[in-house]
């Protein structure tokens, strides 16, 4: 598998919770399976360390013996492709996820259900395994 250079998307040292899908769809159905919790407020399981879009970068370098190297993207960037690339017009949207903190704190959740979500480290370990076991598959 090979990996390009990272553009990351606005700012790279802020805090950003990455939800792991397998942890989001145990803790969708468990939510909705448990009738005291409705109408409340939930944040799914994510692993509670707190990393930057920097370190999510380095773990996937790391996991797959790449480099950690990446370009931030401006937002002025984003809106200009975006008006040739339909997805980054919508990622320019949504730039309030990527330039602050944007933390999630599942808590509640992990108390409630005594749910130990995946860790990140783990999480992309198993993502890049994934996508290198389906890259390694002939195609139909």
């Amino acid at each position: 598998m090979q990996l390009l250079p990272v553009p990351r998307i606005f700012l790279a040292r802020v805090i950003h919770t990455t939800g792991y899908a397998p942890d989001l769809a145990k803790g969708t159905a468990i939510l909705g399976n448990t009738p005291d919790a409705y109408n409340k407020i939930w944040n799914l399981p994510t692993d509670p360390q707190k990393i930057t879009g920097e370190q999510w970068i380095n773990l996937f370098a790391q996991e797959m013996n790449k480099s950690n190297k990446y370009q931030v993207l401006p937002a002025w960037g984003i809106k200009a492709l975006g008006l040739f690339v339909p997805i980054l017009k919508e990622m320019y949207e949504m730039r309030y996820q990527y330039d602050r903190d944007y933390y999630f704190d599942s808590t509640r959740f992990i108390t409630k259900f005594n749910y130990q979500p995946t860790d990140n480290q783990t999480a992309v370990k198993e993502t890049v395994e994934k996508l290198k076991n389906k890259n390694a598959s002939p195609s139909p």
